[in-house]
């Protein structure tokens, strides 16, 4: 079997700790409580922030299972292709170290959202996900309690220049929850964005080549989500930017443990009015996260 050469993951992760230490300790210093918790299921790992107060962090726990890839032969028959989440989210009260990730103590929300994504292939260069997720979710500290859902349907058309693999990703999403005691809220909105993929020249000797994948989107949500707050009204979001960037292998997933991994490393996102930022790990690509 082929190791993976530590250098490159080494970086994403000496990376995420230093994006993440000036946050850790304006957390600290403001002692805030975390936005609606419910919202944490739609949330990748890592750290967000409202304006200059309220901040979550959140850790999401992905099991993935392919049932069947897709795929489509030079006759044009097509295989739809089946994969099956069960994703766990805890919402953290602060982190100022690793240990906090595992702290019972520290988690202050916990979700389970299970949910099934369907690949239709329908070319060789385009392909179409829609996927839906419902889960439940709930509160520590209190009875709150809440469903958890979301839908949409995604669309990647890609290219190829030479070594350079990159396509085009648009999406259409619902989600929402439905809380015991605090009401339901939901959002709509649409994705664009670009992803691309480079061999580089790292780990080539050791027989494990690797690429650099990295990614830019938009997303504009129809009814601007509210977020509340503790100190002040709730704040709208009405769109959100994201570029990723990843080391990722060419023969196949980055494996740890028993996890695999599409690629490894950050996603930093923002919105239009700077209102709201966040860092967070990232996994897979803007077509399969």
């Amino acid at each position: 079997m082929n190791r993976i050469p530590l250098h490159p993951l080494s970086v994403c992760l000496v990376l995420s700790l230093t994006l993440l230490s000036p946050a850790i300790s304006t957390a600290q210093e403001s002692g805030s409580e975390p936005i609606h918790w419910a919202y944490s299921a739609f949330l990748g790992t890592g750290w967000y922030k409202l304006d200059s107060k309220e901040q979550v962090y959140v850790l999401r726990i992905p099991p993935r299972w392919y049932f069947r890839k897709s795929s489509i032969d030079e006759s044009g028959h097509r295989k739809f292709g089946i994969e099956f989440h069960f994703p766990l989210t805890f919402g953290l009260h602060k982190l100022e170290e690793v240990g906090d990730f595992i702290d019972i103590d520290n988690i202050g929300t916990a979700s389970f959202n299970p949910g099934v994504e369907i690949e239709y292939p329908v070319s060789s260069r385009w392909h179409l996900r829609a996927y839906a997720h419902l889960g439940w979710g709930r509160e520590y500290g209190s009875s709150e309690s809440a469903w958890i859902y979301d839908a949409g349907l995604k669309s990647r058309y890609s290219f190829q220049n030479g070594k350079l693999d990159w396509g085009i990703v648009n999406e259409v999403f619902l989600s929402g929850y439905d809380a015991k005691n605090t009401g339901d809220d939901k959002f709509t909105g649409m994705l664009a964005g670009l992803d691309f993929s480079y061999p580089i020249g790292w780990g080539s000797g050791s027989g494990s080549a690797l690429k650099l994948d990295w990614d830019i989107a938009y997303r504009w949500f129809e009814n601007n989500p509210l977020f509340p707050r503790t100190t002040a009204e709730p704040i709208s979001i009405e769109d959100n930017w994201e570029i990723g960037v990843a080391i990722a292998r060419q023969d196949g997933p980055i494996k740890v443990w028993f996890m695999k991994f599409e690629h490894m490393g950050l996603v930093y996102r923002f919105n239009s009015d700077g209102g709201f930022r966040a860092i967070t790990v990232n996994f897979r690509s803007p077509f399969t996260r």
